[in-house]
């Protein structure tokens, strides 16, 4: 199976290398993975609509994007939180905190991806903007190389990172299913925190993105509602 992620990454790499001679001074920003973690059977695939720019501020650095706009052969690497924390990531301590109980190892059988665009900018905008600037048959290839591989990965839950994420997850893969939705007071109005459905056999949870603000009960019933989902995979790993 190695082989479907190994010439997807082939792919990938060469859309990148024919994009940035046309878009020159404006190039995609990519780190070189698709996707990281375990690529199959993860208990939880983490997906988000497209990679964050780290750091806004340097996005007009076109000689630093041009160098993270890595092509290289594909390889199995750890989930990316797992060393976003080691780098001090308040998002990705949340994820450990909230999603994993506490346990880092969790992520060891996690995997992250992305289903919009694998390519990094400040804004989704700001992506769109650029994927306009290439001719229509390279936007189309784009859209295919960004299909998510949910039957090649076989994830055990999905989860969605946001509610932006969540929305554009089910109108590209699950419009019409029943959704369940969790809503707690937040500054004086009932606000959603958490979802779930299900698609292609598979459960997908969307949540109030990390980032965002999170009141004590909503994290402590995101942090009941993995522990019991934690609990039912270890159980069946036994």
């Amino acid at each position: 199976m190695s082989n479907y992620f190994e010439d997807k990454q082939q792919r990938i790499n060469e859309f990148v290398s024919r994009a940035n001679l046309i878009l020159g001074n404006d190039p995609l920003c990519y780190t070189g993975n698709f996707i990281t973690g375990q690529t199959q059977y993860p208990d939880l695939l983490f997906v988000s609509i497209n990679p964050g720019h780290s750091n806004r501020e340097d996005w007009g650095d076109i000689e630093a994007r041009r160098a993270q706009a890595v092509v290289k052969d594909f390889e199995e690497t750890p989930c990316k939180y797992i060393s976003d924390v080691e780098r001090g990531s308040r998002y990705a301590n949340r994820i450990v905190e909230i999603i994993c109980g506490g346990d880092i190892s969790r992520l060891q059988r996690c995997a992250e991806t992305s289903f919009v665009s694998y390519f990094a900018a400040p804004k989704e905008v700001v992506l769109q903007a650029q994927l306009a600037e290439l001719p229509e048959e390279m936007r189309a290839e784009h859209r295919a190389l960004t299909q998510l591989d949910i039957e090649q990965i076989q994830p055990k839950h999905i989860i969605c990172m946001g509610w932006r994420a969540f929305d554009r997850f089910l109108e590209l893969y699950g419009e019409g299913h029943e959704i369940t939705v969790k809503k707690l007071p937040l500054m004086g109005e009932m606000e959603a925190y958490y979802a779930y459905t299900q698609v292609a056999g598979v459960t997908v949870h969307g949540l109030r993105h990390l980032c965002t603000k999170l009141t004590l009960q909503m994290r402590a019933e995101l942090e009941q509602t993995f522990s019991a989902i934690w609990s039912q995979l270890e159980s069946f790993s036994d």
